[in-house]
Parts: structure tokens; sequence; C-alpha cells
């Protein structure tokens, strides 16, 4: 059986075909570029998606697309939708998870529901881009026609499922993520919370478990990517969910950090309890949730380069980064790590370089940059072990990873050992159709 397995990541998409073992035969990648609109606002257009779609399966082989069986997929999130019956965007584009167009709106959740009351619901304080919850309320308010034509909330595996197979549902991971679902008690959507800021509970609709089967390929999207019409398309989910399943990370205590545009860690438990630094989420499993937190990474490292080293070429950069994190020493430089801002505070949070004199160099502030990064992990991870039992070998994927990398994070979160695991998301969406499958 092959598996023709999708990760949307915040600016590309990558596929693998791959077998039931998760033995990758042939990958491709295409590019999209998000739009930064004035008023804080980040997009994906959807001629961009599809267009993207179309340019990675064009580059597949077109035989082996031809014996794929089953879809499968995992995107970045948040990620808002705003659909109608036919499955038309009402708003044109994607919200990305970097859009804080609904912050002034933290602040009216906190005024009509309370605070405390909703972290307890929904597992965290109504961060901007840690949850959509806000950005709904903007659109109420600001695009009362967007909203007039909606008959569908979600995020973007919502959108997807619905185009590649006409069925409605949101996956277990992306209903705790629009913050209007009982995470806590995994128990589904809030009537509570729906009905306090006035929201149609006909928008959200069935909850469906990552991995499960659910509907077919249709004929147009079978012919625009160059599969079979009618082959098993299961629900998708949020990527790092996927993640931690393609990690083999299954138990309360597994820990995956995830080192790619962003810097995120993922910590299973089977304790729903909330805090006011982290997200609490629900995973891919019911009766198992992830703690969660995320700041700059790759991202942080594609600024520093703009800012301070376009005098190099690209391979000079990275090693030059190779090289910084070899002989890392005593720093008098500090750096806080807010370059995107703080997906888990409520207060807009900006990055500062601190500690400078005369001997510093860019690249101890590089170094700086990069200690700061783990900062905001390993105090998720402190967080967490009061009540955690913590397996002490943390997972770590992503395309930020190098032996040095690694290193920096050993020194920067004692205690803890790390292993490198490659393709987890895409391997994990395997493993998650698989168990679907086999159920």
């Amino acid at each position: 059986m092959l598996f023709l397995s999708l990760d949307f990541g915040t600016s590309s998409i990558k596929g693998v075909i791959a077998d039931e073992k998760a033995n990758i035969l042939q990958s491709a990648k295409a590019e999209y570029p998000y739009q930064i609109l004035p008023g804080e606002k980040n997009e994906l257009t959807d001629a961009d998606l599809k267009n993207a779609i179309k340019k990675m399966c064009d580059s597949f082989d077109k035989d082996l697309l031809e014996k794929v069986e089953v879809l499968c997929y995992d995107t970045f999130s948040p990620s808002p939708v705003f659909l109608d019956d036919d499955g038309n965007l009402t708003y044109p584009n994607i919200i990305t998870h970097l859009d804080r167009r609904s912050r002034a709106y933290s602040k009216v959740v906190d005024e009509v529901f309370g605070n405390e009351k909703y972290k307890n619901i929904t597992g965290l304080l109504p961060f901007a881009g840690g949850c959509s919850l806000m950005t709904l309320l903007w659109f109420k308010d600001n695009e009362p026609e967007v909203m007039k034509k909606t008959k569908h909330i979600g995020h973007l595996p919502t959108y997807l499922h619905y185009l590649f197979t006409k069925k409605w549902a949101v996956d277990l991971v992306n209903a705790s993520m629009l913050g209007v679902y009982n995470t806590t008690t995994q128990s589904g959507w809030s009537e509570e919370i729906l009905d306090a800021f006035g929201l149609p509970k006909y928008c959200f609709d069935e909850i469906v478990e990552p991995g499960k089967p659910f509907g077919t390929l249709t004929k147009e999207m079978a012919e625009f990517m160059g599969l079979r019409e009618g082959i098993t398309v299961t629900m998708g989910t949020n990527d790092m969910a996927a993640a931690q399943e393609g990690a083999l990370n299954f138990k309360s205590g597994d820990v995956l950090n995830s080192a790619g545009s962003s810097d995120m860690i993922s910590i299973l438990t089977d304790k729903p309890v909330t805090d006011d630094n982290y997200y609490l989420r629900n995973s891919a499993r019911k009766g198992i949730w992830q703690i969660y937190s995320t700041t700059a990474g790759g991202f942080a490292v594609e600024w520093f380069y703009n800012t301070f080293c376009k005098d190099l070429s690209r391979n000079e950069y990275y090693a030059m980064i190779k090289d910084s994190l070899e002989n890392i020493k005593e720093l008098e430089e500090g750096f806080t790590p807010y370059l995107s801002g703080d997906r888990q505070s409520l207060e807009k949070k900006t990055a500062s370089i601190t500690g400078l004199t005369l001997g510093s160099t860019r690249e101890k502030i590089l170094v700086a940059m990069l200690k700061s990064i783990q900062s905001v992990l390993y105090g998720t991870i402190c967080r967490a072990e009061k009540f955690v039992t913590f397996n002490k070998t943390i997972k770590v994927t992503g395309g930020m990873v190098t032996d040095g990398y690694m290193k920096l994070k050993e020194m920067e979160m004692p205690g803890y050992s790390f292993e490198r695991v490659d393709d987890c998301t895409v391997k994990g969406n395997i493993y998650l159709s698989l168990e679907g499958l086999n159920k």
C-alpha cells in the first residue's frame, strides 16, 4: 500500500510517497508566499496554496502517483478559514498563525467571559496567534458580510478535507485550537463560549479523530493532483500532533522539539493541567494532551542574516553559525527572544539585545539569540516537571537541527539528552492513517 503524505508548513508544502512502513520512495516540495498586510495581517492566498499543491504533485513520478491508495496530511495552525456550503472561501484567504489583527480581542474575551474561566475550559488564555476565537470575533465586528455568508468555520484541515472529499469535519487537535472547544475535558464544542460570543453553532462541524478514513478523493482533485479517483482520504491534523506520532511519542512524558521556522516544544501528558504560560491542546489521541509553547526559530536566523550578514553568502553564513555554536563561550550579550512576539503572552512583546560592549561581535549576538530561544522551551519544561514524569530523552526534528544546535540545547536544558528524528510529520500522518484503517 502506498501513501501520499502532505505536510503544509508555514511557507511550503512537502510531500512524500511512502509505503506502509513509512519508507519514503520519493519526496517533493513547493513553496508558497504568505501575504504581510497592514494591520498585523498575515495570510495565505487560495491560489498560492493550490498552485503549490499542483507544482509539488507534478514533481512526482506519474506512475508512482497512480499507485497511491491513501492520501493523508497535516497543516500549520491556527489557520482560520471561513467557508460556504459549497466549500468556497467567504473570506478569500487563509489566516496564518503569524496574524495578529485580533490582538485587542484578548481583552474582550476577558471582559465578556473572564480569562481564568476561559483557560479552565479551553486550556489556554486568549493569546493572539494561539487560538482562533479572537480572529472570529474580529471578523464578526469588522467583516460582517463575510460572517453572513459563512456556514463552516475551521482551520486549514477543514478546507483541505472538503476540497479532497466534499465532506465536512474538524480534526480533534484543531478543534482545541479554535478556542471554542472543551479542551480540558475533551468533550466537544463549548456551547457556553459560543453563546457568550454570539457565534453560530451550526458553523462548527463534526469532530473527527486524526487518521480516520473519512471520504474518498473526488474526480476533480484526482485529475488536479495526478492521483486515482476514489482513493481513501484520512482525516488530517495539526503538524506538531502529527510529528509526535512520527517520532513514536505516544505516552505521557514523551517530548518533541521541532526546530524549524519556529522552535516549538510539545510535551505529552495525561493530566490536563493549565498554566498562564503555555497552551494545553489535544494530541492526536483522546485521553492525551499536549503542553505546548513556541518561539521564533528559523525566522530569527533569517532575520539575523538579512539584518547583520548580507555581506556573506548563504554558505558563508551557515558556516559562521556552525563555527559560532562549536565555540560557545560565556557571553556578556543577552537577547530577549520575541522577534515574532510571544504567543504565550497577552501583552505585545518585542526582542532586544542587551549587554553590548566594544568587544561585542555579530557572532556573539547570534549565539545569544539562539540561546534565548532555548529559554522559552526550557521554561515550559520546568513548569510541566511539577506534574509530568518526563522521558529524559527529548526528540528533535526540523531543518535547524545540527550537531552544534543540539549541543546548545543540551547546555541550556540540563538533565536532558537529545535525539534527532527526521520526517516526523509525514511519517506521523502515515502511522495515524494505518491505525485508522485497521480500526
